[in-house]
């Protein structure tokens, strides 16, 4: 936001106020000053003027030779407009000026001494007008310094003001920052000047009368008639301030409008009465569909969330955004119903995101300013308006307001101010503080009771946010600085976080790159992987408010963001691809509004594992490069062996997918990416992945490390060749072996599978290698015998195996 100093000063009895000590204190104190600028040093060696004769160039048929007296002498310049006449007052830029980047010097032109330069508004940097030179009222003194005859001898603040301060979007609710902070008296100098304004309370008779169909939306609504208002153009103080605070001078009345804007807070809009078509005014939602021509010429479509100002017959404005085209003040207005009002700031915030359309207004109500001023700023615009015009109203003041308690009672106790800020302060300081910003309270013992007004109802609410603003006010360079006492504990990694940093080097040790996604997931891409059909997968966490329609939910699988990695480094050219993310995924939870978060490794393998070179040939990836991988991290990390269990999966080929399990515990899944999903994302290349839900991981990791000595006794090696149908699986085989060996067996490979000549069809043989051995004796043939024997007996009655002669 941005005010002048001079508007600011006005609020204020003092004298010699520093701008640089006001910005200083402003932003300590919370407030903060992005920007000074010193608006007069731009009109530097310009005055007022006076045109006293001219004649035309006698060596230039397009250029004039003006006299000019300037107060202190005549100057003799060359203009090239044709829009002025003798006496006209105007600003001269003399020798020494800077005028749209351009230093004035005294010059010859074609034999003609011009010894500076008539300006037009546009070079004076006021309007876009460059069609002549600025042609000002006889009013204006002669010699006189233009900047200040404008109004333009200024400072211009620029504020970032925080979003739980709307009292400071206005020049009063900083002049009344500034106040406390310095100790100069606030005033309010045109508050109650003049008579009194009769208000009529929910009218329902005379000239107008105001229906509101929920008082949610918009607590307040009021509102003036001014009956045959002047065609008087905006003096040049008023659109001079207003282009200084990044506002277009339109008319008198639009501008008065955003005058009073900046100076209370208060948003008002101008009707012209005579194109509405009743003297109903009603506050109601949009219909669905409903249109509106805003001011800006835009036509709009609203819908049922969004409120609008509307007559009889149509809607007229979009509430607390912007007003309607149809009866916007224009040159032929005469009669003016001015609104006043307040409403609900997240209903006009979601309006204006809806729309795309953010205004000063808006950017006011959504912040929720304070009811109270919408009677203050309508007497406020009829102050400025006799003051301009001579202009006085006998109307009333029609208001709607369903009164609410707008005043909060607060106790600060001093023993708490002490606590909190480490330093004490007398009650005379805080009482002092707290009025400077309008709390009126009375001191009792040691207890405060302050009364907060109803412009500061959001955000003072308990006895620490009045700690805060004492605080902030005192200063907080005046506190000392004492460290905290505390015992000291050094930091650590949990075990949990241990055993996934390790596993994330790991993994980049053996060639992998990690990469980094958002936790959100389109609903389209979610349900394109076929996620939504899977149980374990089907529930993930929709977002209440997404920035986008990617953003729409919670990853509840990193497949479906990490082939899309895949995808985006193969359009780049990358078609070799190893990589791994740990991330959480989220799903949701039947017995808690919370999700579920699981912290999850996801590993995609693609493209080729070797070059073609001179000395070997290419090799692509498939899954046993993956299931080599997880042996490696296995054999790592964990002391029981895994195990995958087939298992099918949407998103994954029918005949390579499964669940690895450890300890009869499903930890996660492994497969090859389906080849219809890769062909529906145009991958012309397999992806294989695997997924592990690492808290489950970490439960069955073991650091530490058993020394085990060089066996003393040789062991035993046996090859086992059995046949059994084709449906039975290699780790249920194996399983049955270990179980059966007993203590002896120290090792379990498959080393060959085999279909074909000599197996009967719907038949495979199995070759395994067994390895056995005792810590503290040789073992004898006959003992591993019996127990090879077991074992055959064991795979017989459990898978009907036979020995493979």
């Amino acid at each position: 936001m941005k005010i002048t100093f001079n508007w600011l000063k006005e609020y204020l009895e003092a004298e010699n106020l520093d701008p640089e000590e006001v910005s200083t204190l402003l932003t300590m104190s919370g407030t903060e000053v992005k920007k000074l600028d010193y608006v007069g040093e731009r009109y530097r060696n310009i005055v007022i003027g006076k045109i006293i004769d001219f004649y035309p160039h006698p060596n230039a048929d397009k250029l004039s030779v003006c006299k000019v007296d300037i107060g202190s002498k005549r100057l003799n310049i060359v203009c090239g407009a044709k829009n002025f006449d003798r006496e006209d007052k105007v600003a001269v830029a003399l020798e020494g000026a800077v005028v749209e980047g351009q230093l004035i010097r005294k010059v010859n032109i074609r034999g003609e001494v011009s010894e500076g330069m008539l300006c037009s508004e546009k070079e004076l940097g006021i309007s876009n007008d460059g069609s002549g030179i600025m042609i000002l009222d006889q009013g204006f003194v002669v010699g006189e310094s233009f900047s200040r005859s404008m109004g333009l001898d200024d400072i211009v603040i620029e504020l970032e003001i925080t979003p739980n301060r709307p009292d400071c979007l206005s020049v009063i609710g900083v002049a009344r920052e500034v106040s406390v902070l310095t100790g100069a008296k606030f005033v309010i100098p045109w508050h109650d000047r003049g008579k009194e304004i009769k208000l009529k309370e929910d009218s329902l008779d005379g000239d107008l009368s105001i229906s509101i169909e929920d008082y949610k939306l918009c607590p307040r609504y009021s509102a003036r008639i001014f009956y045959d208002v002047p065609k008087t153009p905006s003096p040049f103080w008023l659109r001079n301030r207003l282009i200084l605070c990044d506002l277009r001078p339109v008319d008198l009345i639009v501008d008065l409008t955003n005058y009073v804007m900046l100076e209370t807070g208060q948003p008002l809009h101008a009707f012209d009465k005579d194109l509405l078509v009743s003297n109903k005014i009603i506050v109601r939602r949009a219909r669905s569909g409903e249109k509106i021509r805003t001011i800006d010429d835009v036509e709009r479509i609203l819908d049922e969330d969004m409120l609008v100002i509307a007559d009889e017959r149509r809607a007229v404005a979009i509430a607390g955004v912007m007003g309607g085209k149809e009866t916007e003040i224009n040159p032929e207005t005469h009669n003016v119903l001015l609104e006043s009002a307040n409403f609900w700031g997240p209903g006009i915030m979601r309006t204006s995101k809806k729309l795309g359309l953010r205004t000063e207004a808006s950017n006011r109500f959504e912040k929720k300013i304070d009811p109270m001023l919408t009677i203050f700023a309508i007497k406020r615009f009829e102050d400025l308006l006799t003051k301009i015009t001579g202009y006085k109203s006998e109307t009333s003041i029609y208001d709607n307001f369903r009164r609410v308690q707008r005043e909060r009672k607060i106790d600060l106790r001093l023993a708490k101010v002490k606590k909190l800020l480490g330093k004490e302060l007398d009650s005379h300081t805080v009482s002092n503080i707290l009025k400077g910003l309008g709390i009126e309270n009375t001191v009792e013992r040691d207890i405060v009771k302050a009364t907060v007004p109803s412009f500061r109802f959001e955000d003072l609410e308990r006895e620490v946010d009045l700690i805060e603003e004492i605080a902030r006010i005192y200063g907080y360079e005046k506190f000392d600085i004492i460290p905290p006492v505390c015992s000291l504990r050094k930091g650590g990694y949990s075990f949990q976080q241990k055993v996934i940093k390790n596993l994330r080097q790991t993994l980049c040790d053996i060639g992998l790159n990690e990469v980094i996604n958002y936790s959100f997931l389109s609903r389209s891409l979610f349900e394109s992987f076929g996620l939504h059909l899977e149980k374990e997968y089907s529930n993930p966490v929709k977002i209440l408010n997404p920035i986008t329609e990617d953003f729409e939910l919670l990853r509840s699988s990193l497949l479906p963001s990490m082939v899309r990695n895949v995808k985006n480094n193969i359009n780049h050219g990358i078609k070799d691809i190893r990589i791994f993310e740990i991330s959480r995924i989220f799903r949701k939870s039947e017995n808690s509004k919370a999700p579920v978060e699981k912290n999850t490794l996801g590993v995609i393998l693609s493209g080729r594992a070797k070059a073609k070179g001179w000395d070997e040939e290419e090799e692509f990836y498939n899954y046993y490069h993956l299931k080599g991988i997880l042996e490696f991290i296995s054999s790592k990390f964990i002391c029981s062996d895994f195990v995958i269990n087939p298992q099918e999966y949407r998103f994954f080929h029918p005949r390579v997918s499964g669940d690895v399990l450890i300890e009869d515990s499903k930890v996660g899944i492994i497969g090859k990416v389906h080849p219809v999903l890769l062909e529906k994302m145009e991958i012309e290349q397999d992806i294989f992945y695997l997924e592990l839900n690492l808290d489950d991981f970490v439960s069955k990791v073991e650091f530490e490390r058993k020394f085990k000595s060089i066996p003393a006794y040789p062991s035993v090696e046996i090859d086992l060749a059995i046949v059994v149908d084709e449906d039975v699986k290699n780790y249920e085989i194996e399983q049955e072996i270990r179980k059966s060996g007993g203590k002896i067996l120290r090792n379990v490979r498959l080393f060959d599978v085999y279909r074909g000549k000599q197996i009967e069809p719907g038949k495979k043989s199995m070759a395994y290698s067994l390895v056995f051995r005792e810590e503290e004796r040789t073992l004898k043939d006959r003992e591993v015998e019996i127990v090879v024997e077991k074992i055959l007996d064991n795979l017989k009655r459990k898978f009907g195996a036979r020995l493979r002669s």
